[in-house]
């Protein structure tokens, strides 16, 4: 409980990092059971995994930027040069790469779907 205390931008980022982690490989797994079963006729394709898929690639989206955005603060590129003396999680660059991170998530779910239904 006393992480939800002090819950912020990174932690959140942190947290949701490690859910998509977890999601991505759980895909992995059951893609791999799921093709071989279709491979062997057992299955068919519902229609509903087509939806789930517009979901997936925003997931993997949002994985693959905030890795990026983890790579990028680890190097010192989002971050000031005197980062100890400043709180470094509101630094403008830092703040516009996660609003465009969350920006072109959104855009790759709404693209997505729009595949899907059309």
């Amino acid at each position: 409980m006393i992480w939800l205390s002090r819950l912020n931008l990174e932690r959140v980022l942190a947290l949701l990092h490690k859910i998509t982690g977890w999601t991505i490989l759980g895909y992995l797994i059951a893609h791999v059971i799921f093709v071989n079963r279709l491979a062997h006729g057992e299955l068919v394709e519902p229609e509903v995994f087509k939806y789930f898929l517009a979901v997936f690639g925003s997931i993997v989206v949002f994985h693959a930027m905030n890795g990026i955005r983890i790579i990028l603060v680890e190097t010192g590129h989002l971050i000031p040069k005197r980062h100890l003396e400043e709180p470094w999680i509101y630094y403008k660059p830092h703040r516009i790469y996660v609003w465009l991170m969350i920006i072109i998530t959104v855009a790759s779910f709404f693209i997505g779907l729009y595949l899907v239904i059309r």
